[in-house]
């Protein structure tokens, strides 16, 4: 019956004489052995001693294990004493430091899959949110000298930056000389934004010679331009409607 058991299994005497082995113990351990003592290596019989004495109750301990095909199997021992004999169980350490490693490994690579998608996802939700800002700030031809930019949500440092590429980009290709900024579909404005944007209007005033315009101020952002002490290059105008019908 021992024989059968899933796990190396000796059963010993208190003289340690093997009485009988299982088959994972056959595989184990080196062939011939008679006693207990030729199970482990030199060292670990101190260590072997010191717990098959007293010849009673359970004992656990870590030892080096002669192996069949591995000359030190670290493993732990456990010592059961039944009456004369005593029930030793060997459990090869390795064994579980394989299946660790493998869960690891595992692990290791679901995480790697996790941070992937999770990499891809960042980038797509950067790339929408490039795009929502790019719409945020479109910059439209009115006639051959005139553009339009309106700004929609709240003016902020990306979307400002953002708007600045694309509004420069047209006003150089285009040579505008009136450039309209409406600031009607505008939300909460912040001072790293308003700082962007100033920026902007100073390089189009440059690239043109002549200050922007905007529309569309209401009286919260003239408060808060004014408590941010904003000196804009530009000309404020009423609205668009009124401006076209200037043009006209």
């Amino acid at each position: 019956m021992s024989s059968a058991l899933p796990v190396p299994y000796v059963k010993i005497n208190k003289d340690g004489l093997i009485q009988c082995m299982s088959q994972k113990a056959i595989e184990l351990l080196p062939e011939h052995v008679k006693i207990i003592q030729d199970c482990f290596d030199g060292e670990s019989h101190n260590k072997l001693a010191k717990y098959l004495f007293p010849f009673e109750g359970e004992k656990s301990f870590e030892a080096n294990v002669n192996g069949k095909d591995n000359p030190f199997v670290l493993c732990d021992i456990h010592i059961s004493w039944e009456g004369e004999n005593a029930h030793v169980v060997f459990n090869p350490i390795g064994t579980h430091v394989k299946g660790l490693e493998e869960k690891l490994s595992e692990l290791r690579l679901r995480l790697a899959s996790t941070d992937f998608e999770l990499f891809e996802k960042k980038e797509a939700l950067e790339e929408a949110m490039k795009r929502l800002d790019e719409l945020s700030g479109p910059f439209i031809p009115i006639s051959e000298k005139m553009a339009f930019v309106p700004l929609f949500g709240d003016i902020t440092e990306s979307k400002m930056m953002t708007v600045t590429g694309n509004a420069l980009k047209a006003a150089y290709e285009g040579q505008f000389e009136d450039i309209f900024f409406d600031l009607s579909a505008t939300g909460e404005i912040d001072e790293p934004g308003v700082q962007k944007l100033s920026e902007l209007f100073r390089m189009l005033h440059y690239m043109n010679g002549k200050p922007v315009s905007i529309i569309g101020i209401k009286p919260k952002h003239a408060r808060q331009l004014h408590k941010l002490d904003v000196d804009w290059p530009v000309y404020y105008e009423t609205s668009l409607k009124e401006v076209l019908l200037q043009q006209s």
